[in-house]
């Protein structure tokens, strides 16, 4: 496979499209990959230095994810 970016040898995949990277053009940012709610409070799961590839948009605000919850859980 090769990087999206510069089309060498692609070293890992971005976590956030899939898009191919070589090491050269890898970037990390943080990834939220699981939240759950624990007594009235969220919880989640992060990696602080996911693979990026730097060339999708990553939303640079929160977004609400209400969206998650099932239509019993919603109130």
């Amino acid at each position: 496979m090769r990087c999206w970016v510069g089309g060498e040898e692609a070293e890992g995949m971005c976590q956030f499209c899939g898009r191919a990277v070589c090491k050269k053009h890898t970037r990390t940012r943080p990834f939220l990959f699981v939240v759950w709610q624990d007594e009235n409070q969220e919880r989640g799961l992060a990696v602080e230095d996911a693979l990026w590839c730097g060339v999708c948009k990553v939303h640079p605000e929160p977004i609400d994810t209400n969206f998650l919850l099932s239509r019993h859980d919603k109130k």
